[in-house]
């Protein structure tokens, strides 16, 4: 008969493996690993200047116990329901609001948005006036990232900032995400400034009309939306109305508070 098992060492369950590791570990193909971090079925993180793929054996653990299909209702080859940023687990159709008072924190959370993004080979779509889209290319290039090719390619659509209505706006949204859907499958990723919206709508009252109407819109796309408001350009009116129409950020027990 067995001894007792010896209790696993917190050292090893946070050994963090390649991906061919993670394969062997699981006894899966490398590539259903990159799917499944990909589509945010399985945690993963970036690690080093080329953000190499690693994931811990505690996740690989976890994620072997439940089961790619069983545990999670998602089929090896089927659709993603949910996106990890950051190590947050995100549900697809997700409509987020950010808040930032500094150009530095303006890019906290952009950059590995959308670095991690092109990184996975998702979509990436981006809104944002020439400024803060330059400064979010040079740190993309920081990282390693030609922004330039991605466009080229195709992995990374910018939106065309063309003045217009608020229905207007909604409806270029819902070209370009279908655009996208049709040269590849999700997630798609979307980060939007703004400041770029209120410009080309013309007013603040306006691009909230923009906020409300994109959001049933987003629920039909597997995407995940951020929109990033620089708190030094609006007031407190404004950035309440951005709450109450960003409230898949905190969810309805505490959306219930914002009338």
């Amino acid at each position: 008969m067995s001894g007792p098992k010896r209790p696993e060492s917190a050292d090893a369950r946070e050994r963090l493996l390649t991906t061919r590791e993670a394969a062997t570990f699981l006894k899966v193909s490398e590539a259903s690993i990159r799917r499944w971090t990909d589509s945010g079925l399985l945690p993963a993180h970036r690690v080093g200047r080329r953000r190499a793929r690693r994931l811990r054996e505690e996740d690989l653990r976890v994620f072997m116990e439940a089961g790619p299909v069983q545990g999670t209702g998602v089929s090896d080859a089927g659709p993603a329901s949910t996106m990890i940023i950051q190590d947050v687990v995100v549900p697809m159709g997700a409509h987020l609001a950010a808040f930032y008072t500094s150009d530095a924190g303006r890019l906290r959370l952009a950059l590995p948005l959308t670095r991690d993004g092109l990184l996975a080979g998702q979509t990436v779509v981006l809104r944002a006036t020439p400024v803060v889209r330059e400064h979010l290319f040079a740190a993309l290039r920081n990282d390693g990232v030609d922004p330039a090719e991605a466009v080229r390619n195709g992995l990374l659509m910018l939106y065309p900032e063309i003045p217009g209505s608020a229905a207007d706006q909604v409806a270029r949204f819902e070209e370009l995400l279908t655009a996208a859907c049709r040269k590849r499958p999700g997630p798609i990723r979307l980060m939007a400034d703004v400041l770029a919206d209120v410009e080309t709508v013309g007013s603040v009252a306006e691009h909230l009309v923009v906020e409300q109407q994109v959001g049933p819109l987003f629920k039909r796309f597997p995407v995940v939306t951020i929109c990033a408001y620089d708190a030094r350009a609006f007031d407190g009116v404004t950035m309440i109305e951005a709450l109450k129409l960003h409230s898949d950020i905190f969810g309805p027990q505490v959306g219930y508070w914002l009338n």
